[in-house]
């Protein structure tokens, strides 16, 4: 039970991390169009590459916080309902559920990872004018669905843990 609980946290705690830490990503995406607007309009001097560091940047923002947003239970959900129900109930929807969210998960993780594989080893850049990498977009979209894969078992264990007793559901970093 200690090793599942250590896991648990530290899942937690990588998600944690990088809920943390993306955030920070706004600022450089702020330079770069801030850069772009003022090359564009001021100077009628449009760049070739803001478009796409931006579009990577995005990216990089918005996909691995997915896991983040699942541990602090911030994904939509019909609240109407759901904001009513006991927290065994919750348990007991959220671990019926996990089923379709395991396999879309894995399957997307699955799918981005082998993407970011193959983008890693060929080099890929983009057609545009600019040619720029586009394997970092690929890695962030394969390191988010990952880690939101690993945030969505750990809440099912937790949640399993909770139903049958074994935890009382406090394990919950919300």
């Amino acid at each position: 039970m200690k090793t599942i609980l250590l896991i648990l946290h530290i899942i937690d705690k990588v998600n944690k991390w990088v809920g943390r830490v993306i955030p920070y990503l706004v600022l450089p995406m702020l330079f770069v169009s801030m850069y772009e607007i003022i090359s564009r309009y001021v100077f009628n001097s449009p760049t070739l590459w803001a478009g796409q560091i931006i579009s990577i940047i995005f990216i990089a923002l918005v996909v691995p916080g997915g896991g983040y947003i699942l541990m602090k239970d911030g994904h939509v959900r019909m609240d109407v309902f759901y904001g009513s129900w006991s927290k065994r109930r919750k348990a007991i929807t959220d671990t019926a559920t996990f089923i379709i969210f395991f396999c879309f998960a894995v399957l997307l993780s699955w799918k981005t990872a082998e993407m970011a594989w193959t983008s890693v080893s060929i080099g890929e850049s983009s057609w545009a004018a600019f040619h720029g990498p586009i394997y970092p977009k690929k890695i962030a979209l394969a390191l988010g669905t990952f880690l939101l894969l690993l945030q969505g078992i750990a809440q099912f264990v937790r949640n399993i843990l909770f139903i049958t007793g074994a935890k009382d559901g406090t394990g919950s970093t919300k």
